[in-house]
């Protein structure tokens, strides 16, 4: 294995793992005005985990619901070496988010029911970490065989994203096509969210980690320029639907987008606090603004995990969902190894995250026409082809 391929092993970890430390920093504090959190953690925030009673970092609804996406596209990756055909990935993820649904919400499925992810069998997955109500009403109505119906432009698309960049740029999905994969992304956002500033921002993250992957950010200046690259190729991806581009459909929201992104970038090179930039952009509740609040942090601290993790966590607004796209972006550009051991030593499901991580990683590693057998095989088999699930509660 050469050096490139080990630096995005390490960049592929540093991705779910950082979004899982800033999910779980930000999580305690997800509703808390910045009066109540300096009144509790002192002039500077919450800078380490808050532990529940049994000495963990908890992870919310974001980490879930990234594992499940990751977990659905490693579905769709091992149908098409198994079939040789592959669906669309909002196909395999849509399948993957009813096991979530499951997760949140009992159903007296019985043994022998139909369910697609490993991920049932993780009892931790069960725990309700305050569901987005965007996410559980639509999964509800995709589960009752109805179409979704809301205008919601909330955060709740974005923060689970970052698993599409991964396969899309490890596994050279449709050769790696930016447009196509960012719309890849944005389709996946749209399973739950039906407004554009939903999932717009899934596009423009999806590009901004397919560069970094690509080695094309390095430090701020230049993360600054992939974000700016990123914002820029939005108007022209195509939309599944008709065909017309996004500027074509929503020109208003692809703009507002732009725009946001461009005030982040520049708030990221003044000398403002970073509570008082970040409380400028918005609260982060909504997707283009927990996108833009994310590449504050991380292109105004780029060179330092914790104070971009940090940065990002600690205002007024939605701040594990913050938190966790900041993590995702600075995790990705600067690794795994960049991440210090106390965020990741009581971090919930650890081992979990970089299992998936991992799976990510190194793809499918079985095919139709491979029958050799060896016990990676039968591991990815058993967890992406013959998955046992015996249900739990939790």
């Amino acid at each position: 294995m050469n050096e490139e391929r080990l630096s995005l092993q390490d960049r592929t970890l540093g991705c779910l793992v950082g979004g899982a430390v800033g999910d779980a920093l930000g999580y305690p504090i997800e509703f808390k005005s910045w009066r109540l959190i300096t009144g509790q953690y002192g002039r500077q925030g919450i800078t380490r985990y808050e532990l529940d009673r049994h000495d963990l970092a908890l992870i919310s609804d974001d980490t879930q619901m990234t594992l499940f996406t990751a977990a659905g596209v490693l579905l769709g990756m091992t149908r098409g070496a198994m079939r040789g055909i592959m669906g669309r990935l909002d196909e395999y993820c849509r399948h993957a988010y009813l096991d979530w649904l499951h997760t949140q919400e009992w159903r007296g499925r019985k043994r022998g029911e139909r369910v697609v992810s490993w991920l049932m069998n993780v009892p931790e997955l069960f725990s309700l970490r305050a569901p987005g109500n965007t996410c559980i009403a639509a999964l509800r109505a995709i589960d009752a065989g109805k179409e979704v119906h809301n205008d919601s432009c909330g955060c709740g698309g974005v923060m689970r994203t970052a698993p599409i960049a991964l396969i899309c740029y490890l596994h050279d999905y449709h050769g790696g096509n930016l447009e196509y994969c960012d719309r890849a992304a944005a389709q996946v956002a749209r399973i739950t969210h039906l407004h554009p500033l939903g999932f717009l921002p899934s596009a423009v993250l999806n590009d901004i980690l397919m560069q970094i992957l690509a080695g094309k950010a390095v430090d701020s200046a230049s993360l600054c320029q992939v974000v700016q690259e990123a914002a820029g190729r939005l108007p022209s991806i195509v939309s599944y639907d008709d065909e017309k581009t996004y500027a074509e459909l929503w020109p208003g929201h692809v703009a507002r987008q732009q725009e946001i992104l461009a005030q982040a970038l520049d708030l990221a090179h003044t000398d403002k606090p970073d509570v008082e930039a970040i409380e400028s952009i918005g609260g982060g509740w909504t997707g283009h603004e927990a996108l833009a609040i994310a590449v504050y942090s991380a292109v105004k601290h780029a060179d330092s995990f914790e104070d971009a993790i940090v940065s990002s966590v600690n205002h007024s607004g939605d701040s594990d969902s913050t938190g966790a796209v900041c993590g995702n972006i600075v995790g990705c550009l600067l690794g795994r190894n960049a991440i210090p051991d106390y965020f990741t030593e009581k971090l919930e499901l650890r081992n979990v995250i970089e299992e998936m991580a991992n799976d990510l990683y190194t793809g499918c590693i079985i095919s139709e026409y491979d029958r050799r057998e060896t016990p990676e095989k039968k591991r990815w088999e058993k967890k992406y082809c013959h998955f046992e699930w015996t249900p739990t509660r939790g």
